[in-house]
């Protein structure tokens, strides 16, 4: 039995990883629930089976048996919280990002290893069996060698939708920081790229404020009166990235984006290219390699049978959420000890793009990095 108990019971929370999460028939317990305002805990447990509900998150770290721990709070809190579970001597996953310096990174990862716990940290997508089997694909040279790679990790805003909570701190570099979509959304490229191309050498960030003023009213959450904010932290940009080789990337990140209708990402190589469309759930290939070539071209790729019937033996005909999926991810580690994709040690490396992209901008320079992921 997995006992887990979650910080942060907002948007995220209830959209990503609260549904299910509570299944005591799969062996995992929602033990406890943990938000500031402890009436969002409280309705979060009612809605999703959680045991107890605190506003305090040391309180709930000294006085529950648990297991592995989620922070899912705004941006800029989850190093804090992150390190009070560490702290506890708690396994512990992080949502984006985990923090925005390399230092604190390494800092958190150091009392992880201290204490002999389990450091995860979002995004999943190296999780995700059509993005391993993406890397796999170019790991076998199916492209031939990767040139150049593009991706689209942006969208419209968080104005765009409709939200459980306020989701104005986004938009303000007093409360979210000075480039608020690169740790929100470019975080997930970043993430993704890293994984299936390896480390990135060199980066050069270009970023400003294109829509000055937002209107924000899609929030459900009882009590809440529409209003408009000014725009302060800078909500649309770019970044170029030297893998080293000779293959480059170009990654936006941006509030700008509303409506988009390219790949998600893009691969281009010397025998091949590859699109992946990550809303779809698309990959489509062509290439001139020996058991790669198609007689049209340009065709869609499916997952092999072999992962799809492994997705159906785990998961049955549901759909898992990213808690879900997490939690049985955790399970795994435990059991087999193997380095996680998700460890902070890839975590940490990203950090290290996303601070030196901030320094480009502050220097309009290219920025070197430091650190590598684990080959």
């Amino acid at each position: 039995m997995v006992r887990v108990g979650v910080i942060g019971t907002g948007d995220v929370a209830r959209k990503s990883y609260l549904p299910g999460l509570h299944d005591p028939e799969s062996g995992i317990i929602l033990q406890a629930v943990c938000d500031i305002a402890k009436e969002r805990a409280e309705k979060a447990a009612k809605d999703f089976g959680a045991q107890a509900v605190y506003n305090d998150p040391k309180l709930m770290l000294e006085r529950e048996e648990l297991d592995f721990v989620f922070v899912l709070t705004p941006l800029l809190t989850h190093a804090s919280l992150t390190r009070q579970v560490l702290e506890a001597g708690r396994h512990c996953y992080s949502e984006k990002p985990l923090t925005l310096s390399l230092k604190e990174a390494d800092e958190l990862a150091e009392i992880a290893e201290r204490n002999k716990v389990l450091l995860l940290c979002a995004p999943i997508y190296p999780l995700l069996p059509i993005v391993q089997f993406i890397r796999q694909l170019i790991v076998n040279n199916a492209l031939g060698k990767v040139a150049f790679v593009r991706a689209h990790s942006s969208h419209g805003g968080p104005d765009r939708g409709t939200f459980y909570t306020d989701p104005s701190s986004y938009f303000l570099s007093e409360k979210s920081g000075p480039y608020v979509p690169l740790y929100d959304m470019g975080v997930y490229a970043l993430t993704f790229l890293t994984f299936v191309l390896g480390s990135v050498k060199r980066v050069f960030a270009m970023a400003g404020t294109a829509i000055s003023e937002r209107r924000i009213e899609k929030v459900v959450e009882q009590g809440f009166i529409p209003y408009t904010i000014k725009v302060t932290t800078k909500d649309n940009g770019f970044l170029l990235l030297d893998f080293g080789d000779g293959c480059f990337g170009c990654v936006d990140a941006s509030f700008c984006m509303r409506y988009n209708r390219v790949p998600s990402y893009e691969f281009y190589g010397s025998h091949g290219s590859l699109t992946f469309d990550s809303w779809q759930n698309e990959i489509w290939l062509v290439s001139d390699v020996e058991g790669y070539k198609h007689p049209e071209g340009w065709h869609k790729v499916e997952l092999p049978k072999e992962i799809q019937e492994g997705e159906r033996e785990l998961w049955g005909q549901r759909r898992p959420t990213m808690g879900q999926r997490v939690v049985e991810h955790f399970r795994q580690c435990l059991q087999t000890g193997k380095q996680s994709p998700i460890h902070v040690s890839r975590a940490r490396h990203v950090i290290e793009v996303m601070e030196k992209a901030l320094m480009s901008l502050e220097t309009l320079q290219v920025q070197k990095l430091e650190s590598e992921l684990p080959k």
